[in-house]
Order: C-alpha cells, then structure tokens, then sequence
C-alpha cells in the first residue's frame, strides 16, 4: 500500500481485500463495518456491502481524492430521539475520522461533495427492540449530522428494503449502486448482526472537531 491511501485500520487487512475487479477493469479496495478508506492512487474503485449500515462517499472536485466509510451506530441505552448520546457520538466519530482524513490531505471543506448510501430495514432482527428500527436510525443519524456541520448531500439512497452493493471511484467521484438479490441478505444480516454485538464493547471515542 502507498503513502497515497489510507486505510482506517490495518495495513496488511488492506492489502488482502484489494484485487483486480474484471468487470470494472480496475483495482479494487473492500471497506468493512468499522472502517474507512481514503485513496488518492487515481484509478482505484472503493466497494462495500450496505445491509442497515451507512456508508458516506466524500470527493474533492479539484484535487481528485475521495473515501468511504461504513457505520451503525450501536444501541444507544437510551429512548430514541434523545439528546447527543453514546450511539450519535459514535457515528459523529466515524463521519468525523474520514472528512479529517481527507482535510489533512489538502481537501478542502466547502468543496467536499457528500454521496451517502445504505440504511435498508433488510430484516425485522436488525431492529433489536427500538422503537424506530435501527436502519431508519442510521439514516436519520447521516442526515442530521451532515446538516448541523453545513455539509451539503450531493446525492443519497436510503431507507428502504434491499441490500446494496457501493462502488465509488474516488478520482472521477462516481458512485454505482446496485441493490442486491433476497439470496445475499442473510449473509449481510450475519455480518451486522456480529458488527453490531461488537459495539457494546467498543469505547466511546473523544470528542473530535473537523478541522477548518
């Protein structure tokens, strides 16, 4: 991997998920619950696999470098519609991780173009007893946070009953949603499920502030 990426994890877990995607002539790079990618490489497409989960595509026009991110926010322990918890600080955390990435790198804020994707109610087990399922959460979570930091959606695809397959190609700022077959939605359940168990588990992060 080359100093032009970044990967919000382990370098040696990204080299195992890049290959060489024949449909799309291009190398690929898959993103996973928990993780961010960032990529200035040029022809380079990011992937990933939305159940209930968020992924949020951010692209600088003028410097031509983009990454992905996927997220859930973790039951919160607290009623739905309920002030800044654990749950919003956690997704503020990973919205926050991959816009500070790309301003690091000579992105500017006013000209991030925002594409954000996912949040089905694939299955009635994801919704763990909340009053609002935690699809319809995630998706209401993205929302609100890019509006209260004045950063503008380009474009979105929420809600709804299917899975869906991302492919963003960070150096033109396309995106490619395909929504996946009835076939595919228990594995995505499974994966998740299993992400989201992890969660009660994971600290709550300190406060982070995007950098101007």
């Amino acid at each position: 991997m080359t100093q032009d990426q970044v990967w919000g994890g382990q370098a040696d877990e990204a080299e195992r998920r890049r290959w060489f995607d024949p449909t799309f002539k291009i190398m690929a790079v898959k993103v996973l619950p928990g993780e961010h990618y960032v990529s200035t490489a040029g022809q380079e497409m990011i992937v990933t696999v939305l159940g209930s989960c968020v992924a949020a595509c951010v692209w600088e026009p003028r410097m031509k470098i983009g990454g992905m991110n996927h997220f859930m926010l973790p039951d919160s322990g607290s009623s739905d519609g309920a002030p800044v918890d654990k749950s919003m600080r956690y997704g503020n955390h990973a919205m926050e991780e991959l816009i500070n990435d790309l301003l690091r790198r000579g992105a500017r804020r006013e000209a991030l173009e925002i594409k954000v994707f996912g949040g089905g109610n694939v299955v009635a087990a994801m919704n763990t007893g909340q009053t609002v399922p935690i699809g319809d959460r995630n998706a209401a979570f993205v929302r609100r946070y890019l509006g209260e930091e004045g950063l503008r959606i380009a474009a979105e695809d929420l809600g709804g009953p299917h899975p869906r397959r991302i492919h963003f190609f960070p150096r033109i700022g396309k995106v490619i949603r395909l929504y996946l077959k009835k076939d595919v939605e228990r594995a995505v359940l499974n994966r998740e499920m299993s992400y989201r168990s992890k969660l009660k588990d994971v600290p709550v992060e300190g406060d982070i502030e995007l950098f101007t």
